[in-house]
């Protein structure tokens, strides 16, 4: 036997203590490790399960990888049934030998201690040293086992002396203590010597209200309690109690544990359980000035706690305010290593994280633990004041990298490491005693804050893979999935610095050609939209492997081709292009259009800067495109303008719109102004605005994308512009809708 598992809510209070310290004490003795499994809350079953409360109780997850060689399982602590069911649901599928310091009612072997005994202790005390004849007893619950026990030890003492007595069942709690003192109070009961009660909480609180009703204890009656609770030593006066019953559970449950393992446990003889004499009885005397003491005491510890309070706020707030500002793993880690000295008492510490905690970059919020994999990383590892050992893979089954070689004796805290429902681990705590160990603010705060800033972390993760995201999506275009013009120069910026020898080349469309005869032409510019697609699928198909086509406008395409050191760019655009008008005129039938695209284009090496190569070809495009003959009337110039309209971001100019009338630059600006009402150049800009306003609103493109979306070089020249026709700038133009 070399691990003993221990599942246990919250450790909150001393009798929580004094179990750890029972079960450690034996199994250390016995050569065991205690790995304590627990939580920082302890919620009940009417709580709405929150997030923080799934985080804590995720460490029992652990339960699956975990090699332990038994399990005590504390369930009367656990005050939510669902979480009591989930647990043993957990280990019972790990097949781990179990006995629940409980109780059987999770269907586990469990233990049990002489409480009986005690409880005849404590009534042959207030008989023999008090003289006490006439008792009531106020019990626990009808039926439960804890309660029957000591009342049955009280029953055999009473009767051994000839008292009288009575049985009043409560609830281990404070209600029916309080009952019972109205009715001696008010005289439906007779007062008795003395009231042994069942649990320490119950003899407190009757305690306390006799005492407010005027009657006095131990005077007029004495009051005993069970448990040894920090409650009943620390209360005014003082309540005479059983203690080292948590200590003695403790022990019994590793003694049979390791019986059940099949090991040989020591023998011991000497019950730990023993009477706690106080004020409530009269064996310790009370002096006048007892109680004015008492309070001055406690208004200098209630002082002094201020103090450390404070202290613990100011430091709390410098560790969250770093853990929120790092940038990477490292500076948390740092901040953990230098700030761990605030847990007080601890031996070591062992900060262990899911490897892949930084995985899943698209959900950074996502973290809901279903399994601990199977290896876990330790971030850190120190011992107590001493610089930590960082970034250690280890089998989750071992829970911490220490465990894995030859060691004493170790009791583990562990608790999980997470901020709010998202896990990222967990962490262990060795101490020297059990009694060291309580849930503190400190340790809840630098787990929540070390936590809290692995989550920040994720979230600046998740803002880096949004921006990257968004770069790699200005870098093509969304409608032919091609390089954009911004992802084209950056690829002849690699192709130039890898000292690759490429050709360029631009094509566009330099007129439609009708390719369906008997078809009506009546929405020239949607044919014409067509026509775009065409001339790009064309391209894609062509350019395959070897090459990289970019769309840089609707009806504007580049296409980079490697060239071989002899070879001519003009020579390989020519071979290209004659693939794509045959590619054009087989894809015909299947496009169904009513025309068909004439590409034209201009070509050059692709040269350094890149910028520069394509703005020297782009002009040269624009000049050199062929031109029509012959003027067909002022239709022509109709179905013209609703292409300016429809696609205003086109290279469109009165010399392009000249060739592609056939008339002359003067004749056009005259022809627009008395067919339109308005000059060319108004037209277009108007058609630009309009086209600018609608992207503005309804797409989260930068300004400079939006510029030249709208067939603007120039995004400065753009913003001038938009902020002449509307009064404001783009921007605020957005920032309106």
């Amino acid at each position: 036997m070399k691990r003993i598992g221990v599942i246990i809510p919250a450790i909150t209070d001393n009798l929580q203590n004094e179990l750890l310290d029972g079960i450690y004490t034996t199994a250390s003795s016995a050569g065991c490790d205690v790995i304590v499994l627990t939580t920082a809350t302890n919620g009940l079953e009417f709580h709405v399960q929150s997030e923080i409360m799934e985080g804590e109780e995720s460490i029992y997850m652990l339960l699956e990888r975990a090699e332990l060689d038994g399990i005590l399982l504390a369930s009367q602590y656990f005050t939510k049934e669902t979480i009591r069911r989930n647990i043993s649901e957990k280990i019972k599928k790990t097949a781990i030998p179990c006995i629940d310091l409980g109780g059987t009612e999770l269907g586990f072997e469990t233990v049990s201690i002489a409480q009986d005994k005690a409880l005849h202790m404590m009534t042959e005390h207030v008989i023999k040293k008090h003289g006490c004849r006439k008792l009531i007893f106020l019990a626990g619950f009808k039926g439960n086992p804890d309660s029957e026990q000591r009342m049955k030890g009280f029953i055999r003492s009473a009767e051994e002396h000839g008292c009288s007595y009575e049985i009043v069942y409560g609830d281990f709690w404070k209600a029916r203590a309080e009952e019972l003192a109205d009715e001696l109070l008010d005289h439906k009961r007779d007062i008795p010597d003395a009231v042994v009660c069942a649990s320490d909480m119950m003899a407190v609180t009757l305690c306390n209200a006799l005492l407010n009703g005027g009657l006095s204890v131990p005077e007029d009656i004495i009051v005993t309690g069970f448990d040894g609770h920090i409650n009943a030593l620390s209360n005014y006066p003082s309540i005479t109690t059983v203690g080292g019953s948590s200590f003695e559970l403790g022990r019994a449950g590793v003694i049979r544990l390791i019986e059940v393992c099949g090991g040989n446990p020591s023998e011991i003889s000497d019950s730990c359980v023993k009477i706690i004499c106080g004020a409530s009885c009269g064996c310790l005397e009370r002096m006048n000035d007892y109680e004015t003491a008492a309070l001055q005491v406690q208004e200098q510890i209630r002082r002094d706690a201020e103090a450390v309070e404070m202290l613990e706020m100011r430091i709390n707030s410098d560790v969250i305010t770093r853990a929120s500002q790092v940038e990477t793993l490292q500076e948390l880690i740092n901040i953990a290593d230098e700030t761990a000295h605030t847990i007080k008492k601890y031996k070591a510490l062992h900060l262990c994280i899911l490897p892949d905690w930084d995985a899943d970059p698209e959900q950074p919020d996502s973290r809901t633990l279903k399994h601990y994999p199977e290896q876990m990383l330790c971030a850190l590892s120190k011992r107590a004041w001493e610089s930590g050992k960082r970034d250690e893979l280890f089998p989750t089954h071992q829970i911490v990298p220490a465990l894995q070689h030859p060691h004493k004796p170790v009791l583990m805290i562990v608790l999980s490491f997470h901020a709010s429902s998202q896990v990222f681990g967990y962490m262990g705590l060795e101490y020297e005693n059990a009694n060291d160990y309580k849930v503190s603010v400190m340790l809840f705060n630098l787990m929540s804050s070390l936590a809290n800033g692995m989550r920040i972390l994720r979230r600046k993760l998740y803002i880096e893979y949004l921006q990257k995201k968004v770069e790699e999506a200005s870098l093509y275009d969304k409608m032919t999935d091609m390089l954009s013009k911004k992802g084209l120069l950056l690829y002849l910026e690699k192709q130039e610095q890898a000292s690759v020898r490429n050709g360029i080349m631009l094509v566009t469309i330099s007129r439609l050609s009708a390719s369906q005869p008997g078809k009506k032409n009546n929405q020239l510019s949607d044919s014409f939209m067509q026509s775009e697609l065409l001339l790009a699928n064309a391209i894609r198909l062509v350019s395959g492997k070897n090459m990289q086509a970019a769309r840089l406008d609707k009806s504007t395409f580049a296409v980079i081709y490697p060239l071989s050191e002899d070879e001519s760019a003009d020579k390989r655009a020519e071979e290209i292009m004659i693939q794509l008008e045959v590619l054009i005129r087989k894809m015909q039938d299947t496009a169904s259009v009513v025309f068909l695209p004439e590409p034209y284009y201009v070509c050059d090496f692709a040269a350094s800067p890149a910028e520069k190569c394509l703005s020297v070809l782009w002009e040269k495009l624009s000049r050199n495109q062929p031109k029509d003959r012959g003027f067909t009337g002022i239709n022509q110039l109709r179905l013209l303008r609703r292409e300016i309209h429809k696609a205003p971001e086109l290279n469109w100019n009165l010399e392009v719109i000249a060739n592609r009338l056939n008339i002359s630059k003067s004749y056009v600006q005259k022809l627009y102004k008395e067919h339109f009402g308005i000059s060319y150049i108004d037209d277009l800009l108007e058609a630009r605005m309009d086209m600018a306003k609608k992207l503005l609103n309804t797409t989260d493109l930068r300004i400079s994308e939006v510029a030249s979306a709208c067939g603007y070089q120039n995004a400065t020249h753009f913003m001038r512009q938009f902020k002449a026709k509307t009064g404001e700038s783009p921007s605020e133009f957005r920032n309106k809708k």
